[in-house]
C-alpha cells in the first residue's frame, strides 16, 4: 500500500541502540562476516493486525508473509511456484484443483492436510472484516467458493458459483496465508500474534512491542521453502523490525550498521548507489490514484458530476505531485496500476491533461474534502495547494494507516477524494479495476468510489470468465477505459521504491514483488 512497508522488531532498549549508533558516522559498516544470525529491518507502521485474513496496512501485509504459508508464490521472473501446494490445475475458470505438499506442518506439530487448507479458507471467505473481503475477492473472486478436502488423496478442489479467471494469482497474496486450527479458534489471539500454534510459515512472532517493534523466530521443523533458483545465502533465525517512519533516519542507521536492510521511496536510496558495500533491488510498489467518492447519500461534491471530476483531474499535475511526494523518482501511470501490469491499457489519450486555468473555472467556490494517509505531509500539501489555486477551498484528513482504510472502504460520509495506494506488486490488474466497479465494501465487493458503470462491469466479469489470456486482456482493458473515460478515479504516478542490504545480506523481488521472507544473510 502506501509508501512504506518493512517490518519492526527488537525490544525497546535495542531501538535506543539503533538510535545511538545512527548518530556514529556515515561510513559504510564492515560486513557480517559470518558472526550473525539475525537481520535488522524496519517498518514505516506498525501492524495493527497478526491475522493474515484481516491484513489491509502495508505493515500488516508484510508480517503476514513471514508467518504464514500460502498455496502458490509468484514465480521468480514469472508465473507461480509451489508454496503449500506442489501440483495445480485450472480445470476451467470455475474449478481449480490443488496437490497439497505431504510434509508441511504448523508450527505446533499439527500437519497441514488439504483439511486444515479448506478450513482456513473457510475462516477467510466467513469474515465481514473489510480486509478479508478483499483478500477474498482476490482470491475467489465475487461468487461463493466451494471446497473439497480429500486429506487420503492429499488434494483440495475449489469450486467457484461464479467463473474467476484469476485464481492462481489470488492464492499467492500474503492475506489468503494458511491459518492453522490454533488460530482459527482463537480469533483474537490470532490478531494478538499470542497463538502459538498458529503459524503455518517459516517464522514465529516471538515478540512484539505495541507502536515499536516486533521480532520473528525461524521455525526449528520449517522445511517447506519455495524452490528458488536464484536465492543465495541462509535465513536469520531472528529478525528483528522496528517502526521508523523517518526515510534519513533509516539511511543513517543503515549506513552505520544499525539495520541491515532499509526500503526507500525517496531520494535517501541513491546515497547507496554507488557504494559496492550495499545492493539495491528495485519494484514498484504503489500505483497513486485520486479516486472520486460517487456513493449515493455521502454529500460528496462528485457524486453524479463529471465535469467536477474532470476539473480536479485538470488541476493536478502529477510531475507535480511525483517532485513533492517521491522526490520525482516515480514513473508515469496512465490507468488504474502500474503500466507493466498484464493487460494495463495506455490511457494517456483518455485521461485528463493538466490544466489549472481550465480546471479554476470550475473549481471556484468549491468546498473539497481530501483524504491522505498519514506521515506524508508534503504530498498532501501540494494537493491541497493546487485544489486552492484553482479557488477551492480544502480540508485534508490524513489519519493513521488503519483509519484511511476504513474511511476510504465504509465511511463515504467522511470523504470527497482520495489519494487511493493500489499495490502495484501482486499483477492482478483486475484487483484495481474492481476498486472503481461493482459492489461497494459494505455490499461485499471493493468498490471504494460507489461509482455505478454497468458497461465497465459487464466487461470486467467477461474478463473473469474467459479461459484464454488474449480474451481476458480484451475485456479488461475495455473495462479500464470506461473508468478512465468516466473519471472514476485518475492515475498519480506509480512509485519505484528500492530496497537496499549492507554488505553481508541479501533481500530479493520475484516477478515485481518484494518477498520479505526470502531475506538472507550471504556472508
Amino acid at each position: 500500500m502506501v509508501r512504506k512497508s518493512l517490518i519492526a522488531g527488537v525490544a525497546l532498549a535495542a531501538v535506543a541502540s539503533l538510535s545511538l549508533s545512527a548518530c556514529a558516522g556515515s561510513s559504510a559498516p564492515e560486513a557480517a562476516a559470518g558472526t550473525t544470525d539475525t537481520i535488522n529491518a524496519e517498518l514505516w507502521y506498525a501492524p495493527a493486525t497478526f491475522d493474515p485474513a484481516k491484513a489491509s496496512a502495508s505493515s500488516d501485509v508484510t508480517v503476514a508473509r513471514l508467518g504464514f504459508d500460502t498455496l502458490l508464490r509468484q514465480g521468480e521472473t514469472e508465473g507461480y511456484i509451489g508454496g503449500l501446494a506442489t501440483d495445480w490445475e485450472a480445470v476451467s475458470a470455475s474449478e481449480y484443483t490443488f496437490s497439497i505438499r505431504d510434509d508441511a506442518t504448523c508450527a505446533d506439530g499439527t500437519a497441514i492436510t488439504p483439511s486444515v487448507v479448506a478450513a482456513s479458507f473457510e475462516y477467510l471467505v466467513g469474515l465481514e472484516d473489510s480486509g478479508a473481503l478483499t483478500w477474498k475477492n482476490q482470491a475467489f473472486g465475487s461468487g461463493t467458493p466451494t471446497f473439497t478436502a480429500d486429506d487420503a488423496a492429499g488434494t483440495l478442489a475449489i469450486s467457484l458459483s461464479a467463473p474467476y479467471s484469476q485464481l492462481l494469482g489470488g492464492v499467492t497474496r500474503p492475506g489468503t496465508g494458511i491459518i492453522c486450527p490454533a488460530g482459527i479458534a482463537d480469533p483474537e489471539g490470532l490478531a494478538a500474534g499470542t497463538v502459538d500454534g498458529a503459524w503455518s510459515g517459516p517464522y514465529v512472532l516471538s515478540d512484539v512491542a505495541a507502536g515499536v517493534s516486533a521480532a520473528y523466530t525461524l521455525r526449528d521443523d520449517y522445511d517447506a521453502w519455495p524452490a528458488w533458483e536464484n536465492v543465495e545465502g541462509v535465513p536469520a533465525e531472528t529478525i528483528n523490525l522496528t517502526v521508523q517512519a523517518d526515510s534519513n533516519t533509516s539511511a543513517n542507521l543503515l549506513q552505520s550498521g544499525g539495520v541491515d536492510l532499509a526500503r526507500f521511496y525517496d531520494s535517501n536510496a541513491l546515497r547507496f548507489e554507488d557504494d559496492d558495500a550495499y545492493t539495491t533491488v528495485s519494484f514498484a510498489s504503489s500505483a497513486y490514484n485520486l479516486v472520486f467518492n460517487q456513493s449515493p447519500g455521502s454529500g460528496s461534491i462528485f457524486e453524479g458530476n463529471l465535469e467536477l471530476r474532470q476539473a480536479v483531474a485538470q488541476a493536478i499535475d502529477p510531475e507535480g505531485f511525483n517532485a513533492a511526494g517521491l522526490d520525482g523518482l516515480g514513473v508515469e501511470q496512465t490507468t488504474v496500476n502500474a503500466a507493466s501490469y498484464r493487460c494495463a491499457v495506455d490511457g494517456s489519450s483518455v485521461i485528463q491533461q493538466y490544466d489549472p486555468e481550465a480546471a479554476a473555472d470550475v473549481l471556484a467556490g468549491q468546498t473539497i474534502r481530501l483524504l491522505i494517509m498519514s506521515n506524508w505531509d508534503p504530498a498532501a500539501d501540494y494537493l491541497a495547494e493546487s485544489l486552492r489555486a484553482a479557488g477551492a477551498t480544502v480540508t485534508v484528513a490524513a489519519p493513521d494507516p488503519a483509519d484511511w482504510t476504513a474511511q476510504m472502504r465504509t465511511q463515504p460520509e467522511t470523504w470527497d477524494v482520495a489519494v487511493a495506494a493500489e499495490n502495484a506488486e501482486s499483477g492482478l490488474i483486475h484487483t484495481s479495476i474492481a476498486r472503481y466497479l461493482g459492489p461497494t465494501y459494505p455490499e461485499g465487493g471493493t468498490n471504494v468510489a460507489g461509482s455505478d458503470n454497468p458497461e465497465g462491469l459487464a466487461a470486467y466479469q467477461e474478463g473473469m470468465a474467459a479461459a484464454d489470456a488474449e480474451t481476458q486482456c480484451a475485456a479488461f482493458e475495455a473495462a479500464q477505459e470506461s473508468i478512465l473515460e468516466r473519471v472514476d478515479m485518475t492515475p498519480l504516478i506509480t512509485d519505484t521504491h528500492r530496497y537496499v542490504a549492507r554488505e553481508g545480506f541479501a533481500t530479493y523481488v520475484f516477478s515485481g514483488y518484494w518477498d520479505i521472507s526470502a531475506m538472507r544473510i550471504t556472508s
